[in-house]
């Protein structure tokens, strides 16, 4: 492999830890922001998105997530391990386990706030109720959750709502899916509850996303407008490097880790980005940035965040 393609592999991991921490983060609080369409379909509906949003977190630590593949302490204890998938990327590789710690305590106090024990053995069975009950709720309603998914993605990110695709739904893949080549993966992709691509619409692209809830289908509509901006990182790579990055990328059995830790990574991100630029725009102008500066950045952002700001202005 050489240097050059190394540095795109590395880089692309970076944008997907942005692009899985910007729909996480949304995930998690962003049924406040349509609170008021939400209540008037169904009041019931944004007590049951805290409790999923917050019990999904929190299986990362205390769920069948660390039963399928391992404890996040485990996972990012051993980063630097030449084997590991993420040992090349700096990033990760000296802040991994801080980031993951970091992500851990938010989860906590979050659980704390709205009354959810943390350390419940019966987490698992409590996300199944919770996601039965949603279902219930939803049903019938899934037409106008889907606009309203839209339009708060479209202010989210400040994109016209007609070139997001979104709807509330069972069938949810969308797009080239590609055959996972592990176990875990085929297992993930299976058991997968939402969906999200870009997709060509005659002159321009489009985000397509599907799930089978409200908050899920916010998380791939911003996870899929986040992948459209930082297609302007990859734009100019040719086609036989850019298969060579996206096969050795974008896995599903890595996104439980990019969820994991890109929130923490994207709320901190947030408090350096500049007030007076868009969110697509602050994105995209990082996407466009050249591997190592991105790192740099990136870096920069952990360790040192008023550098960061100064860099993140001067773009």
């Amino acid at each position: 492999m050489t240097d050059d393609l190394r540095d795109q592999i590395n880089k692309r991991l970076a944008l997907n830890l942005l692009i899985q921490g910007a729909a996480t983060h949304a995930f998690l609080s962003a049924h406040y922001l349509a609170k008021d369409d939400l209540d008037a379909l169904n009041p019931a509906l944004v007590g049951l998105y805290d409790k999923l949003a917050v019990g999904a977190i929190l299986a990362y630590w205390h769920g069948d997530l660390v039963v399928i593949q391992m404890h996040p302490e485990r996972f990012w204890r051993r980063v630097r391990d030449g084997a590991h998938p993420f040992s090349s990327l700096s990033l990760l590789a000296k802040h991994g386990l801080t980031l993951s710690r970091a992500a851990k305590q938010h989860a906590d106090a979050r659980a704390a706030e709205k009354g959810i024990s943390p350390h419940s053995g019966f987490l698992y069975f409590k996300l199944i109720a919770v996601t039965f009950r949603i279902s219930w709720h939803e049903s019938g309603i899934e037409r106008d959750l889907s606009r309203i998914a839209v339009a708060a993605a479209s202010d989210i990110w400040g994109i016209d709502a007609d070139r997001l695709d979104g709807r509330v739904t069972y069938d949810v893949e969308c797009g080239n899916v590609r055959m996972p080549a592990t176990f875990v993966g085929r297992m993930f992709r299976k058991a997968a509850s939402g969906w999200s691509c870009v997709e060509r619409d005659g002159e321009r692209l489009r985000v397509v996303a599907r799930a089978t809830c409200w908050p899920l289908l916010l998380h791939e509509l911003v996870k899929g407008v986040a992948e459209l901006v930082c297609l302007h990182g990859l734009n100019r790579l040719d086609r036989e490097t850019y298969d060579a990055v996206i096969q050795a990328t974008d896995h599903i059995e890595y996104e439980p880790w990019m969820m994991q830790v890109g929130p923490e990574l994207w709320r901190r991100f947030l408090k350096v980005k500049p007030t007076d630029r868009a969110l697509a725009e602050s994105l995209m102008q990082l996407a466009q940035l050249r591997p190592r500066s991105l790192e740099r950045l990136l870096l920069a952002i952990v360790e040192e965040p008023d550098l960061a700001a100064e860099w993140l202005q001067s773009l």
